[in-house]
């Protein structure tokens, strides 16, 4: 009877593990690379991030430009489209045949969303001719099968100008409708990251070194067993609603580490547009080994709650004994757009505007007094001027003698 109890020991704890790995790794991704700057960042995560690809992580590269895809490493998939128009040379950094191309194969790109995912990241530079002009096509099409979704946007440098830039804040207005939540990295941030003497290669590999390592952090929220674990419902609570602004941020940090350090590192990104604070839904994990003290837990979740108030925050624990005493956190928060701060913003900008007027209307005021008074002075040098002339013609008139004087009168 012993032996039987034992079997029956074993064989429990065998469906117990049968019936968890299977929920711990449900959730299934799809990155999705759109153009030739997303395509290399895609390229880029595939390579770091290779480990996840046993957990239902999808790369894709998509582009109207055939020689760009065949240039990507074989192992990442690659979808071709447009070619009917671009011929497979790209768009020329025309957004409008971007647009174009990617309507004329709306049919052809429902292939990137017919296997079951359950969560579709869309990563494209905008500004150029592909990833401006096909993201929102791409976008609205994900919103109508009702799919969730997150966008990971890059903006142009500002020395790439105006035209480029505004393309990018157009398409952006358009992108945002279509996806539940969306982060912008500003390559104008590189310049915080970057050395003076570093090459654009280079510089460009450090904004997707901070982006991988950020998304790192998210997959390994997503598929390690946590003793609190996070799950699918958790993150879908973070992305509940429309165009919401997303922060994404991670941290390798000691555990005696100041707490102050932490939150800096932490609640800082120097990649991200939009700040942390005021989020209104908050998910962060923490990985660490079995010794990490409970006031160090509490001293990090009050500092998110402190700049974050009013959020519903959602909180997982991962035991690493490899860690020993490393600590490893990532954050990932959204906001509804129309957070107090870029009101804050706006209102700051009105009273510039009115402080720059008044400032305008003083100096103007001052410019006219300087007028008047630069007008007197010429008027008494004129009047001096005459005032001398009458003198001296005056003086004149008695030089010549009297007899001729009153000829001349």
């Amino acid at each position: 009877m012993i032996k039987k109890t034992k079997k029956k020991k074993i064989i429990v704890k065998k469906e117990t593990q049968k019936e968890i790995e299977p929920n711990l790794k449900k959730i299934r991704i799809k990155i999705i690379g759109v153009g030739g700057g997303g395509g290399n960042i895609v390229s880029e995560l595939s390579k770091k991030l290779k480990d996840f690809s046993a957990h239902k992580v999808d790369f894709v590269a998509v582009n109207t430009d055939s020689q760009a895809l065949n240039s990507l490493p074989r192992a990442l998939k690659t979808f071709s489209f447009g070619n009917k128009i671009t011929k497979g040379l790209g768009t020329g950094r025309n957004l409008e045949i971007g647009e174009k191309a990617a309507r004329e194969d709306m049919e052809k790109m429902k292939e990137l969303f017919s296997e079951d995912r359950d969560l579709y990241i869309f990563i494209s530079s905008l500004g150029g001719g592909t990833g401006t002009g096909a993201t929102p096509i791409l976008t609205k099409m994900a919103e109508d099968m009702g799919l969730s979704t997150i966008g990971i946007f890059t903006t142009p440098f500002l020395f790439e100008g105006k035209k480029k830039m505004d393309a990018s804040v157009k398409a952006l207005e358009k992108i945002k409708e279509n996806v539940n939540a969306y982060m912008v990295l500003p390559n104008e941030k590189i310049f915080a990251l970057a050395k003076e003497d570093i090459s654009f290669a280079d510089s460009l590999n450090l904004l997707n070194a901070r982006l991988s390592e950020s998304l790192e952090g998210l997959l390994r929220t997503v598929y390690s067993p946590g003793l609190i674990n996070i799950d699918w419902a958790d993150i879908k609570t973070i992305l509940e609603g429309k165009k919401k602004i997303a922060y994404l941020n991670f941290a390798r940090v000691k555990s005696g580490q100041n707490i102050e350090e932490i939150a800096k590192l932490l609640l800082k990104s120097p990649i991200l547009e939009y700040p942390f604070e005021n989020a209104d839904n908050v998910m962060f994990n923490v990985e660490a080994s079995k010794d990490l003290s409970l006031q160090m837990l509490s001293q990090i979740s009050e500092k998110i709650s402190e700049l974050s108030p009013n959020a519903r925050i959602i909180f997982g624990l991962t035991q690493n004994p490899k860690f020993k005493n490393d600590i490893r956190i990532t954050i990932f928060a959204t906001a509804e757009e129309n957070i107090e701060k870029p009101k804050k913003k706006k209102a700051i900008k009105k009273i510039v505007k009115k402080v720059s007027k008044v400032k305008e209307e003083k100096k103007e005021e001052e410019v006219e007094k300087e007028v008047e008074v630069r007008r007197s002075a010429l008027d008494i040098k004129e009047e001096e001027k005459m005032k001398e002339k009458e003198e001296e013609e005056e003086e004149k008139i008695y030089e010549i003698p009297a007899f001729l004087r009153k000829n001349k009168k």
